[in-house]
């Protein structure tokens, strides 16, 4: 059974109308596809935008929230029209948005790809300096001596299975930005590849770059109902096949105690002094250890303190609860408050006792189609790449913009060792992440718009 038969058959199996018309044909069979000059192009754009400093700043309510990702932003738009991308625009938050028109007459749902401009506030975004370390055969990358930043499968274990590929890394002190650089590097050769090969048909395409991703601000400024997309994937994902169709449930939580502290020390034993320092501090110490973000992995959630703040009498703690399922966030939430309830309890000298939880974003499962999964699965099979499906311990645009009517899960971009100086970017990976877009794209051209599909 050759690839193109296995291809149609496999996807009548999941139950995936074809558009009448559409064209059946295979998109290497119509196109000359290049992978040495797909990875350079992926390279060369990579170390190029990684060169802006788009760190994004939690200390302000601006979006974007640094001017570096303005400047990016509108780098993007300029490339974007050169490759024939129409209706380009970058808004007033930084949002980039073009469109790639049909070629087909298939009817095709409208599919969009997204990535992140920002890069985390862990590390420097400034001054990068990428560096290609090719055809990697195993042992150290040495990013930096003096730093001694070093990475090896030992405390990067994907560098096992990374033989023989190009790998990027920073140069020290700084991170890399492969989140989500990669992604954006990806979706732009994408867009060249569709612009040289107007022969591969295609359906609408909607591309979009967002600011502040990693503070969890810019997607708020989303349009989704101006954007028009039917159905969108971020590029924003690890390793080789990894396919996220689940995130955490998310939820923060503000704790309020209030005391008396204006007595003198010496004087406090039988007054009206209570310590809202100390209510704090044992409200941090009931929170159930086993339940720390240090302790869990896998599907187990968890409960973070973020800061414990006081001005004068009263003390403010803030945290984050995460969990997959309902049940269990319903259960983290209960310890949160039985924790609260405790402190409360042991100081009837304290007052004004607040505790309030604040929902930041819900498990994206619930609002991806199971099409959405199935073709990216299927296209990664064609492609000879193994697809993981993987939750997130975490969140991501797609997150978000699922509850916000346009349901996106990610797929795989090859960057590692994230939000550390000591990641890097597999380019071998990012050109299985094209060739697995352009076969999606190719296999969504099959698919027929009907009103259903976008339930």
């Amino acid at each position: 059974m050759n690839k193109l038969f296995s291809s149609i058959a496999l996807a009548a199996a999941v139950c995936l109308p074809l558009a009448a018309g559409a064209q059946d044909m295979d998109w290497k069979s119509v196109t000359r596809y290049d992978k040495a000059e797909a990875k350079k192009q992926l390279t060369d754009r990579f170390t190029n935008y990684v060169t802006f400093d788009t760190q994004s700043s939690d200390q302000t309510d601006k979006v974007p929230s640094t001017p570096g990702q303005t400047k990016l932003a509108k780098a993007l738009a300029k490339e974007l029209k050169k490759n024939g991308a129409e209706n380009v625009k970058v808004d007033k938050n930084g949002i980039v948005t073009a469109e790639i028109p049909a070629n087909s007459d298939s009817n095709a749902p409208v599919i969009a790809f997204l990535a992140h401009m920002d890069t985390a506030l862990e590390a420097s975004g400034k001054e990068v300096k990428p560096q290609v370390h090719k055809n990697y055969q195993g042992g150290d990358i040495i990013i930096n001596a003096a730093q001694q930043l070093i990475i090896n499968p030992a405390n990067s274990p994907h560098l096992s299975r990374a033989r023989g590929h190009d790998i990027i890394t920073a140069s020290g002190g700084t991170l890399l930005g492969a989140d989500d650089k990669t992604g954006i590097a990806i979706i732009m050769t994408m867009a060249q590849y569709l612009y040289d090969h107007p022969e591969m048909s295609h359906g609408t395409i909607k591309i979009a770059f967002t600011p502040d991703e990693e503070i969890g601000t810019g997607i708020e400024k989303f349009d989704v109902a101006s954007f028009g997309a039917d159905y969108a994937y971020t590029l924003d994902g690890g390793d080789l096949g990894e396919l996220t169709n689940e995130t955490f449930n998310a939820k923060s939580f503000r704790a309020v105690f209030e005391g008396m502290r204006a007595v003198h020390p010496g004087e406090a034993m039988n007054s009206a002094f209570s310590d809202n320092v100390l209510m704090a501090s044992d409200f941090h110490t009931l929170l159930p250890r086993h339940r720390r973000p240090e302790t869990t992995a896998g599907r187990r959630g968890f409960i973070l303190v973020d800061t414990i703040s006081t001005e004068g009498d009263k003390t403010e703690v803030t945290g984050i609860i995460r969990a997959f399922s309902e049940e269990e966030m319903q259960e983290l939430v209960n310890e949160v408050t039985r924790a609260f309830n405790t402190v409360k309890t042991m100081n009837y000298k304290g007052k004004n006792f607040e505790l309030t939880f604040h929902e930041q974003y819900k498990n994206m499962k619930a609002a991806i189609p199971e099409k959405m999964i199935s073709l990216a699965q299927l296209a990664m099979k064609n492609e000879d790449i193994t697809p993981v499906l993987t939750a997130a311990r975490g969140g991501t645009d797609g997150s978000s913009l699922s509850f916000m009517g346009l349901p996106t899960p990610d797929i795989f971009a090859g960057q590692y060792n994230i939000h550390s100086p000591r990641e890097y970017a597999d380019a071998d990976v990012m050109e299985a992440s094209l060739r697995t877009i352009l076969r999606l794209i190719s296999l969504w051209n099959m698919q027929n718009a009907a009103p259903s599909d976008a339930q």
